[in-house]
């Protein structure tokens, strides 16, 4: 996978298509119309994947032909098997939306590689589906492939849980747009604009509904599936840069061994090694990345204490670090805490 080039699901894209309607075909430009069709085709299999650039100049052409700047902002439907990707079949086989969460967190980068789902609960008992925020959400291709993901997501939500699961409210990280209205109409549900976060919130009593009761054997079919899908996708490249994304998610311990980080991307730890020496790096220097990152910003933000730092990037002790540190920075954590304080001073007048 090109490092520069992200790459979106067929299964979120397919849905506009279906939305856009069958006179959408008859409008294609006479000129150029091959790039189109070839993307069309490639929509045809839900399981495959389309870079942005293509998934933007799609949407961006239906919205056009179409007339409907809210075309992303989709309202639930019923099972459509044309347009749903594995992924979907795990999270409806589930019998409980905790279990079919956790598969979502975990295998969300097969929606898209920008789509790193982080589920929380905050002490109201209010869960949140959150998405990452982008710093490009001014861009209009951002926001429709965030309404899209969040239109895909309710849609999945309300297949399992049904009509009456009730969302309490849906924060987007970008301004109110002028098809606003459209959004709580299509999403049933408050939405705040301008937040801090991109989230989907509900009380978790939903958490641990019956549901129903799939067949265990076909729900670990499904499982094996899906994760077949994530290893070849781990396998394909960029596996340092998802390795980081993990560590700084707190998916994964930084003092995790080599075999608890493989086995997390099922892959064999021989695979592991083998794809970083691809990519010129190692587990070992992608964990001391982290640790260092992770150190200055707890240095410049916070009080703790250096030994509390050391303890939760997950070293000894303030020795450990003070050692690494030092190596890589040339000064302690101390002196370096020191030093950013006295700038800030003085940038502050």
């Amino acid at each position: 996978m090109n490092m520069e080039q992200s790459y979106v699901s067929a299964a979120l894209v397919r849905p506009l298509v279906d939305a856009a309607g069958p006179t959408f075909f008859d409008q294609l430009p006479a000129d150029g119309s091959g790039h189109i069709q070839r993307i069309l085709k490639q929509l045809r299999d839900p399981d495959t994947r389309l870079n942005t650039d293509d998934a933007d100049e799609l949407i961006s052409l239906l919205i056009n032909r179409t007339g409907n700047e809210a075309l992303c902002v989709q309202a639930a439907h019923k099972f459509n098997v044309h347009s749903s990707c594995q992924l979907q079949h795990l999270f409806l086989c589930c019998n409980t939306l905790r279990e079919a969460l956790y598969y979502l967190e975990k295998f969300s980068t097969l929606l898209s590689d920008e789509l790193e789902i982080q589920v929380t609960r905050t002490r109201d008992n209010i869960i949140k589906v959150k998405l990452p925020v982008a710093d490009n959400f001014i861009l209009a291709a951002q926001r429709h492939r965030t309404e899209m993901a969040i239109s895909t997501l309710l849609n999945w939500l309300r297949q399992l849980c049904g009509a009456e699961l009730q969302i309490s409210n849906i924060s987007v990280p970008f301004p109110a747009t002028q098809y606003a209205p459209q959004y709580s109409q299509q999403w049933r549900s408050e939405i705040e604009f301008n937040a801090g976060e991109c989230a989907i919130q509900f009380h978790s009593k939903w958490l641990d509904e019956g549901l129903h009761n799939t067949n265990p054997h076909i729900l670990n079919m499904m499982k094996r599936e899906v994760e077949e899908q994530y290893r070849k996708l781990a396998r394909s490249g960029a596996l340092s840069e998802r390795i980081r994304k993990a560590f700084t998610q707190n998916k994964i311990r930084l003092n995790a061994n080599q075999q608890e980080v493989a086995d997390y991307f099922h892959i064999s730890a021989r695979t592991l090694n083998r794809h970083l020496h691809r990519e010129d790096t190692s587990l070992k220097q992608i964990v001391t990345s982290v640790r260092l990152e992770t150190t200055r910003h707890l240095l410049t933000s916070t009080d703790d204490s250096i030994e509390q730092i050391a303890l939760t990037v997950g070293l000894s002790g303030r020795r450990t670090l003070d050692r690494i540190f030092i190596k890589e920075m040339n000064m302690s954590p101390a002196q370096y805490r020191q030093h950013q304080r006295q700038e800030a001073l003085v940038v502050n007048g």
